[in-house]
């Protein structure tokens, strides 16, 4: 799913574009900062959001730019989410890609 992400991404990071040559570890030593890539869940797939396990809710970020999804590291903080939680899950997950500039590459 992550793989099928990033060419949706067209091979760059969905928040800042650099470019990512493989997910995790293996891509580390050919990012131009040395991060690692990690899939990330547009909608948490923990309740209460309960986001769906599929590649139109992930994105494939670089480590900084994965910790700045989780509001530095807060990682159990889904607070963010508590406007759209009323909507069908379709368009929460179309509401959250869109602050995503590279998600479709």
């Amino acid at each position: 799913m992550q793989r099928e992400a990033l060419k949706r991404q067209k091979g760059v990071c969905a928040s800042c574009g650099e470019p990512i040559k493989d997910i995790g570890e293996k891509g580390q030593d050919q990012h131009r900062f040395g991060e690692r890539a990690e899939g990330h869940h547009l909608i948490p797939h923990k309740s209460p959001m309960n986001g769906p396990i599929r590649k139109e809710n992930c994105v494939v970020l670089c480590r900084a730019c994965h910790m700045n999804a989780h509001q530095g590291g807060y990682w159990r903080d889904t607070s963010i989410y508590n406007d759209i939680l009323p909507l069908p899950m379709a368009e929460r997950i179309a509401r959250i890609a869109a602050l995503y500039p590279h998600y479709n590459g």
